[in-house]
């Protein structure tokens, strides 16, 4: 089976399988119907059924439904079609093999490429692609254009607070495929907006919004922006019962607020009534031997990671394309020498996990890598103080590093990571 990531510009791919999981048809190029499509690695592609083909393929794929597809031809993207990263789409029609497959849970049920504000700005008007933002809503307005068109001004707040004023024109806000004004009436008490292939400030023809997605960006959100801590007055939520709240369901309790007359009756506890955490970065940590363990900081095993191109520079010196030059012998399935023989000391490094990642298949990139900082510490071994639990639930945290054990990662170069401790006298690897 072909996976995304095998495909290349000129190619003829082989069985494809994928979940179709947006449609857009521009205005302007009313023969041109495109799908957005994922496979089970989280890799997006754009796929094209056009003039004499359209009609055939959009009897075919359905929104939100699998298939496996064959026989089709992967094309240039023009700068008016190109919505993802890639510069090339899959170009199926009636010579194609189209196969409907039973739902799995193995293809992801949502794609999103988040930026924040800052980055979007920055790849202007004209990006080379058009990536998506998400954030809680501040504000909602009808507005019309100078000429009477009407449009509506939707400003969002990320994770950091910063706030983005989007235009949904009508290419948008009048395809019921794309936006449901009702689901913005009312708005719950917190309502997390994920808007897709954004340019700078406006939407695309390919823009679609989803209201409170069912992804870990979503519940993060709202906690960053209500909190367990936040004071709740008595007149903002719905008046219940305990006996009701555990009749209802998940999507009746979601992003909703209750009042409660209740009484605190029992305090109990498991194991342990109080959490010791890193002075460092709040982190649970645990006795090991005689020291302390925190897994931030401490060995927690290796990790597999697909490397950036500037990351590869700093690694190797040289970036993919120059590799490629100059191994060409070698092809894409064979790693040349230079880079089987670079290994790195010790140094800090970023990692992201992908957000095409989806349950059993979480991957990860590196995406940047700095030499270390020498950090002063004291020479008396102290043992931290401990504090009240204050981490985050863990339906709010994302997935752990030890989820991906069951999974082999697909990468571009495997990066295997040795994290460590420091003493005070000297740097000590963990085995």
């Amino acid at each position: 089976m072909t996976a995304i990531s095998e495909l290349k510009y000129g190619c003829i791919g082989g069985p494809l399988q994928v979940r179709i999981l947006r449609k857009w048809k521009p205005d302007n190029r009313r023969h041109e119907t495109w799908y957005l499509a994922v496979d089970k690695f989280g890799d997006a592609i754009q796929i094209l059924g056009q003039r004499t083909n359209q009609g055939y393929i959009e009897s075919i794929l359905t929104i939100s439904d699998c298939f496996t597809i064959d026989e089709y031809t992967c094309p240039l993207l023009d700068q008016y079609q190109k919505m993802l990263e890639q510069d090339f789409y899959i170009d199926v029609g009636i010579a194609s093999t189209i196969q409907p497959m039973p739902n799995t849970s193995i293809l992801p049920t949502s794609w999103f490429r988040f930026l924040p504000k800052k980055q979007i700005l920055e790849l202007g008007e004209n990006p080379p692609y058009c990536p998506d933002f998400i954030g809680v809503i501040t504000k909602v307005k009808d507005c019309n254009k100078k000429d009477g068109e009407p449009f509506l001004l939707l400003v969002l707040a990320d994770e950091n607070g910063d706030e983005l004023a989007i235009n949904l024109w009508k290419e948008c806000t009048k395809c019921p495929e794309k936006f449901d004004r009702q689901k913005l009436l009312p708005l719950p008490v917190t309502t997390v907006v994920a808007v897709t292939n954004l340019k700078a400030s406006r939407t695309d023809v390919a823009t679609h919004l989803y209201v409170n997605p069912d992804i870990p960006d979503t519940a993060l959100l709202i906690h960053r922006y209500t909190g367990p801590t936040t004071p709740i007055s008595e007149h903002t939520g719905i008046q219940t019962t305990i006996d009701d709240l555990t009749k209802r369901t998940r999507s009746e309790l979601l992003d909703k607020t209750f009042n409660l007359k209740a009484s605190i009756q029992h305090v109990f506890f498991k194991d342990y009534w109080c959490q010791v955490t890193c002075p460092v970065c709040k982190d649970p940590i645990f006795e090991k031997g005689t020291n302390w363990f925190c897994s931030a900081h401490d060995e927690t095993g290796v990790l597999s990671a697909s490397i950036t191109d500037s990351v590869a520079r700093k690694i190797i010196g040289k970036g993919p394309d120059k590799l490629f030059a100059e191994n060409t012998h070698l092809g894409r399935r064979n790693l040349p020498t230079s880079i089987k023989t670079n290994t790195s000391p010790v140094k800090q490094m970023t990692i992201q996990l992908l957000r095409t990642s989806a349950a059993g298949t979480i991957r990860f990139l590196l995406v940047d890598i700095a030499d270390l900082q020498p950090v002063a510490q004291s020479t008396i071994p102290q043992t931290p103080t401990p504090m009240a639990e204050t981490r985050l639930p863990d339906q709010y945290r994302k997935d752990s590093i030890g989820s991906t054990t069951s999974q082999k990662i697909r990468c571009l170069k495997t990066v295997v990571l040795h994290p460590f401790r420091e003493t005070a006298s000297e740097k000590i690897k963990v085995a």
